[in-house]
């Protein structure tokens, strides 16, 4: 115990010995391990630290936490941030740990003073079969570790014994309390009415193998909508059956009409997630999938788009497209990858020009059939601007704010979106998606340096807002130094970088050639991601990197393939995309994890 404390005790022992001067004794702490539900790998935990409230004046606003968690001699995780600490003299950090037995050691050091103080104790951290969900305005480290709650009480189809086949198959259903009546559909034929439970019925598929929907819809006694569900009988293998189903417009309540997502053929669900044009309205880790909808929004809305991923790594999708006054078109089942290329000469320029034909893709080392291809120059761009806001940016802020200007009026077009996110202590979203540029060049003038540099915490919140958007996308990242504050660990913001798959352009303001930690953060965003890493001596060079980015992001190619991978949902998956023509290089994604 005593050897392991030194680990703990070096980061903070500068503080403790100028703490002599300023208090008698160093903080007391309390400390508690939340268990908040399961996260991708394995519990997700919230570690609550409390200084004492007659300490509570000695701390300020901030503090830096550092927790390292220790399996005898092993250290399993070991992370520092910097988080605002609450008028009770608490603070909150989220990690994502193994079940087992640990050794939990803490230590808090005002941000801005001399005191600290350290914590030991043993936590046993639980299995969780619970999704985690993180709170509404949570900060980066939940949100990058989440998995909405399903419907309770709905009308959901029991497993059936199998999912397909010839014959005939018997399905049921259960209903919620006040169900009179469920009558199914298959396809779009009525199979019939039950008046009484148990609800089922028998589904005839042929005597030919082929995909068919079957639906069942609840009514209460008077016939007024209760709920439904669908089921995908017959699906091609691999393939996690999606369908997106609308309640009847008469059962609109309170100018809120329910939207069902229905999942059949999934292993164990991982995230399901329903999208309404570009913006991401639910996403849940369970079914039944049901959610409440704006009705004005859907009698305006062209597309509706649900994704289904599973634990063994199987993937659907179905989008659902609208007639621009919320009425059914039709759906499509897709399940695909989309990959942003750039590809380059010898001399690092665009090349133009290049054809399906002249690509192969493989993902894992197999060649996979690619199934469109297009360029992205025409399509609208969703651009991602962050913009380190430290105290160490303050004697050049002026100048940076003036190119980002030019930046956004040299590159952006009309019907281009973007957002701007600010990072100093936190990283938070300055102006949310707006095609009007002058609202982010007004938020420019207001912007003021100061706080540590949560670079890590600003490539989740960044990438975040990408969640149900298609297309052409980017990140830009202006930073000038090395993350300091982040609530958020560097693996974490990585893989949450693979899953979202949106080219990142990090730019490191006057980092110089010996800055080795923080080059190599930015580079490996930039070569993970498909994008490219520029790092500028002075605010000067701002414009030609900012030229460099909008050639990249005309210049793009976007394909697009059904993924063969039956990996668990867990595990990377490998991309290696190849240019028939000699002399050429390629900038893309270096590969993902599902569940975009």
């Amino acid at each position: 115990m005593k050897l392991r404390c030194v680990l703990l005790l070096a980061l903070v022992l500068p503080v403790l010995a100028s703490a002599a001067d300023n208090q008698d004794r160093p903080l007391a702490l309390s400390v508690e391990v939340r268990q908040l539900g399961r996260g991708a790998d394995d519990t997700v935990v919230g570690i609550v630290v409390k200084v004492a409230p007659e300490d509570r004046s000695h701390v300020g606003d901030r503090a830096r936490i550092l927790v390292t968690l220790l399996d005898g001699d092993d250290i399993v995780d070991r992370h520092a941030a910097v988080v605002a600490v609450a008028a009770d003299g608490s603070a909150m950090l989220y990690r994502e740990w193994p079940p087992g037995t640990y050794e939990l050691q803490v230590g808090l050091a005002a941000a801005e003073g001399a005191s600290s103080g350290v914590w030991f104790g043993d936590i046993e951290v639980k299995e969780m079969a619970e999704p985690f969900v993180a709170p509404e305005g949570a900060p980066p480290d939940a949100v990058a570790l989440e998995l909405t709650p399903p419907q309770q009480g709905g009308v959901r189809f029991l497993p059936p014994p199998d999912i397909g086949g010839i014959g005939a198959i018997q399905l049921e259903v259960e209903a919620p309390e006040g169900t009179a009546s469920v009558e199914f559909f298959q396809d779009a034929r009525s199979l019939g009415r039950r008046n009484r439970p148990p609800w089922t019925v028998s589904v005839p598929l042929g005597a030919i193998v082929r995909r068919t929907t079957v639906r069942a819809v609840a009514a209460d006694s008077q016939g007024r909508f209760l709920g439904e569900d669908a089921v995908v009988l017959n699906n091609p293998t691999g393939q996690i059956g999606v369908e997106i189903l609308l309640a009847p417009e008469d059962s609109v309540r309170d100018g809120k009409r329910l939207v069902t997502v229905s999942v059949t053929g999934a292993k164990q669900i991982q995230q399901v997630t329903l999208s309404l044009d570009d913006e991401q309205i639910a996403r849940w880790a369970e079914c039944p999938c049901v959610v409440e909808v704006d009705a004005a929004k859907l009698a305006t809305a062209n597309i509706l788009a649900a994704d289904a991923v599973d634990a063994g790594g199987n993937r659907g999708d179905v989008v659902l497209t609208m007639a621009g006054g919320g009425g059914f078109v039709g759906s499509v089942q897709v399940e695909l990858v989309e990959l942003p290329i750039v590809v380059l000469d010898g001399r690092d320029l665009p090349v133009a020009g290049l054809t399906q034909a002249d690509f192969t893709v493989l993902e894992d080392g197999q060649q996979v059939e690619i199934e469109g291809f297009g360029t992205t120059s025409d399509l609208p761009l969703s651009l991602a601007i962050a913009v380190d806001t430290s105290g160490s940016m303050v004697e050049e802020f002026d100048d940076v704010k003036k190119a980002l200007r030019g930046f956004a009026d040299a590159l952006l077009e009309e019907d281009d979106s973007v957002v701007l996110i600010r990072f100093a202590w936190d990283a938070t979203v300055e102006v949310a998606w707006t095609e009007d540029v002058r609202q982010v060049e007004g938020r420019f003038d207001r912007l003021q340096p100061e706080g540590g540099t949560s670079l890590h915490d600003a490539v989740v919140r960044s990438l975040e807002q990408f969640r149900g958007r298609r297309g052409r996308q980017a990140v830009v990242l202006l930073t000038d130094g090395e993350d300091t504050t982040s609530r958020t660990g560097w693996s974490v913001a990585e893989r949450f970088a693979h899953t979202m798959r949106v080219p990142i352009f990090p730019i490191g303001l006057g980092l110089g050639s010996l800055d080795f930690n923080s080059r190599g953060v930015l580079k490996s965003l930039a070569a993970e991601t498909g994008g490219e890493a520029f790092f500028p001596k002075s605010v000067d060079e701002l414009p030609a990197v900012y030229a460099r980015i909008a050639e990249l992001l005309r210049s793009q190619y976007l394909l697009w393939y059904s993924s063969p991978s039956s990996k668990p949902f867990e595990e990377f998956r490998e991309i290696t995309v190849e240019v028939a023509k000699p002399g050429l290089k390629v900038q893309t994604i270096r590969g993902y994890y599902p569940g975009k």
